[in-house]
């Protein structure tokens, strides 16, 4: 009999080294961070490691395996989807430091996701973790992402948005106005 559950495991590991390797594509090298990267890694892992092991199987809500299966995996999809268009979008315009990132923007990137989200690259990585929770159904492994996210981005959208309007003035200020920050506005 095949063991659903340990399936869902080993997807789960699966499409997380495959997001994280991706992403590595957009990342690139970069000495100062290399440190902050590898706490990231280092969490993923160790949480991997508790559930894998079972450790946190008593956090694991009853869902219909099969439906988790295809539900979770078509919203992780779709995250991930949107998480590579919005870098795609930015490309040398990205960066992970916040200075670095500003110093090098000569144009602000308005199309692609970008002309419905100001801050696509967040919204997927919530959808993505959406994903993750249906697929996995386990609200220990997803909240403590989910705090550190909430409490990261509530750290550095309000940084991200005064450099934006540092750096662009009134052409931010009138984007951000038509332009839903986490979840599209209605036109």
């Amino acid at each position: 009999m095949i063991n659903l559950e340990l399936i869902i495991k080993i997807l789960t590991l699966v499409f997380i080294v495959v997001f994280f390797l991706t992403r590595a594509c957009f990342v690139g090298y970069n000495k100062k961070h290399t440190f902050r990267r590898s706490i990231k890694y280092i969490i993923a892992l160790i949480l991997f490691f508790f559930y894998f092991k079972g450790y946190f199987d008593f956090a694991i809500l009853q869902f219909d395996l099969y439906l988790r299966l295809i539900l979770g995996i078509l919203v992780i999809l779709l995250g991930m989807s949107l998480f590579f268009w919005a870098h795609y979008y930015l490309g040398k315009n990205w960066s992970p430091i916040l200075e670095k990132k500003f110093s090098k923007s000569k144009k602000l990137i308005k199309s692609g996701p970008y002309y419905y989200l100001r801050h696509p690259i967040y919204t997927a990585s919530f959808i993505t973790l959406l994903g993750f929770f249906i697929l996995t159904a386990n609200w220990m492994l997803t909240g403590i992402p989910l705090i550190v996210l909430v409490l990261f981005y509530m750290y550095k959208m309000p940084r991200e948005e005064k450099e934006l309007i540092n750096n662009f003035g009134k052409e931010y200020l009138k984007y951000k106005k038509n332009t839903g920050g986490l979840i599209p506005k209605i036109k």
